[in-house]
């Protein structure tokens, strides 16, 4: 008897305790809610790839790249290459894209990757790609929040 006293003398002294638990309930429900599922995950990562290739070739425009950032990357996208410099930041990356553009340095006119395969997960998509210039295998992890690319993590050298 002792210990329904307690037990209820915990949740009186703690009213607040109730309201966290629904709260964190909820919050989970609504991130859950917003994870794409698997069918929608590749096709949202064939979006991207096809906007890349786009944004990437020799006849790409500025138009090309701007609207690769706007319609597909989230306002605080990061792009990690380990092996290639580190983290960018959305902004860094377009300007380094269109920088690029601009210095002519997009030869390839098919555009820069095939993918072979997609393994769907929980919000995020592993993703192998060929590149068909050099006809090398690459691996990506792209990470979402809803429709939009909040990561892209780059796996090869």
């Amino acid at each position: 008897m002792q210990m329904k006293t307690t037990h209820t003398r915990a949740w009186t002294h703690r009213p607040w305790l109730p309201a966290l638990c629904l709260s964190l309930f909820i919050s989970m429900q609504m991130a859950n809610a917003n994870e794409l599922p698997p069918a929608e995950l590749e096709a949202a990562v064939n979006t991207i790839n096809e906007a890349q290739n786009r944004a990437m070739r020799a006849s790409s425009s500025a138009q090309d790249v701007e609207q690769l950032f706007a319609q597909h990357y989230a306002p605080q996208f990061v792009y990690v290459h380990p092996a290639y410099g580190g983290s960018y930041s959305r902004e860094q990356l377009r300007v380094n894209t269109l920088r690029n553009l601009r210095a002519g340095r997009y030869k390839d006119e098919q555009g820069r990757y095939q993918i072979r395969r997609i393994i769907p997960g929980s919000g995020a998509a592993a993703v192998e790609r060929l590149e068909l210039s050099s006809g090398q295998l690459h691996l990506s992890l792209f990470e979402f929040e809803g429709a939009k690319l909040v990561k892209l993590t780059e796996f090869w050298r």
